[in-house]
């Protein structure tokens, strides 16, 4: 680690997240739209869609955050409603998650860790596949003023797994891949999308899902456990 001088961050469910999350509320209002399924399940299924959607964009050579809009649902519903017309299903979960109330929090451990890593001297910057409030969302939750560079997919017209984001935020910081470490929770977009970019990767699996490894990996559980590694 001592040629790391830069450590990127997703923000979503990684530092900070909704009460209740984002996953759950979708899982809530497909459940309410007619779908059994347990948060647990949709959570695999969500990272299964990902992790296709990172093929999908090798096999194309490149994604843009339209690609994303139009890819991502149907590898999604096509693994949870096969060969069912699911456009009235689609707006009925829209419209229950438009009903859903929550908060938004950073995550346990989150500011700890950044306290510890700027105490070390580590540049920090948040990568983020979001809606254009990337940065309005860290203040939110008090995070804000630990960065260097936040970048938001809708304001760069740029989104993960494409390695164009990653790259990005190389130049902006002036540093190469060998410099920085990315650390995501979804395991196409970030681990897979920073790999292919060149950087080292930690992921962070707090929702202990199996089946996705790799032997260059950091696997993690929680925030506190990334102190070990820097």
């Amino acid at each position: 680690m001592d040629s790391v001088k830069a450590i990127f961050f997703d923000l979503g469910d990684t530092l900070a997240s909704t009460d209740p999350p984002y996953l759950h509320r979708i899982a809530q209002a497909m459940r309410e739209s007619g779908l059994e399924i347990s948060n647990k399940d949709f959570e695999l299924e969500y990272a299964k869609a990902d992790y296709k959607l990172f093929l999908k964009h090798k096999e194309n050579r490149g994604l843009t955050p339209k690609d994303y809009r139009q890819w991502f649902l149907p590898l999604l519903y096509e693994s949870l409603l096969p060969d069912q017309n699911v456009d009235k299903f689609r707006q009925q979960v829209r419209d229950s998650m438009s009903q859903i109330d929550f908060g938004r929090v950073a995550l346990p451990g989150a500011v700890d860790l950044l306290d510890y890593l700027k105490s070390k001297g580590y540049i920090l910057a948040i990568i983020s596949n979001n809606d254009g409030r990337a940065e309005e969302k860290c203040e939110e939750v008090s995070i804000r003023e630990y960065f260097d560079l936040i970048l938001d997919s809708t304001k760069l017209d740029l989104i993960k797994p494409d390695s164009r984001i990653f790259n990005y935020a190389l130049e902006e910081l002036d540093l190469n891949s060998r410099e920085a470490i990315h650390v995501g929770d979804m395991y196409g977009a970030d681990v897979m999308g920073g790999m292919n970019a060149g950087l080292d990767v930690v992921w962070l699996n707090h929702r202990k899902i199996e089946g996705l490894s790799h032997p260059l990996i950091k696997e993690v559980s929680e925030l506190a456990e990334i102190k070990d590694i820097f």
